[in-house]
């Protein structure tokens, strides 16, 4: 994907893809997270970033970080690619609506992404999982969707995996909607933009603008915390420890 994207790019500026300084791979965690963590991707020629984005008491602050991140490596002649996990997928979309820098973006990769808000934010089953924070009573589907513009993405294309495995406790599958991760329903992981029911990412329905379903329409037994690498595996960043190996 990244190899074949990046001639896409660089046909597309009619100019080679040594134009670019540096190539910086950012990496997104998820809610209540300061970070995306200790296990990054990693692609010849790149350096990966594992960006400070808190995320335990606003989407306000986070979305400051995320701006200060991308000014810092994604400008001038440098190129970006973004790869977000859960609520990071929220964090980076707000971000784009709100700014109108242009950033030097590839693409976004999204696993598991909260974009659409969780259904069960704010019930307590977030902090069951992933430890109680402020932000995880404001990560809902009317926060996230009412909160911003997604359909603004400076042209930017988000690619999305999502999975349909069980998480404990079980029983907040019981009010997501559809297929879910046991955090976060498929509608807000597949780029929906209206929140429901489906039986995976490639349904039929009106989805963000420049939002796609990338590698698989869902991956059945991959709960919320096994996704958190997939995306960066199928992209080719780790070649071991891949969840579903």
């Amino acid at each position: 994907m990244k190899k074949l994207l990046q001639l896409a790019i660089a046909a597309s500026l009619a100019a080679p893809a040594v134009a670019h300084a540096d190539t910086f791979d950012i990496h997104v965690g998820g809610i209540c997270s300061t970070d995306f963590g200790s296990t990054l991707g990693h692609w010849a020629g790149e350096t990966s970033v594992n960006a400070p984005i808190d995320q335990r008491e606003s989407m306000a602050t986070a979305t400051s970080q995320m701006v200060n991140t991308l000014n810092q490596f994604c400008t001038g002649n440098n190129l970006c690619f973004v790869y977000v996990y859960s609520n990071g997928g929220a964090v980076m979309s707000r971000t784009l609506s709100l700014f109108s820098t242009s950033w030097n973006i590839a693409y976004v990769a999204a696993s598991a992404s909260n974009e659409g808000g969780s259904e069960i934010g704010g019930t307590g089953f977030i902090g069951e999982v992933f430890g109680g924070c402020d932000l995880a009573g404001h990560i809902g589907v009317s926060d996230h969707r009412n909160g911003w513009n997604h359909n603004v993405t400076h042209g930017i294309t988000t690619g999305m995996v999502a999975g349909d495995g069980n998480l404990a406790p079980f029983i907040q599958s019981l009010i997501l909607p559809g297929h879910d991760d046991g955090a976060v329903s498929e509608a807000s992981a597949g780029g929906y933009a209206s929140a429901g029911s489906h039986s995976s990412i490639c349904d039929a329905g009106t989805k963000y603008a420049n939002h796609q379903a990338w590698f698989s329409c869902e991956y059945p037994d991959l709960n919320h915390l096994d996704m958190k690498l997939k995306m960066i595996c199928n992209d080719g960043g780790l070649t071991t420890g891949c969840p579903g190996d």
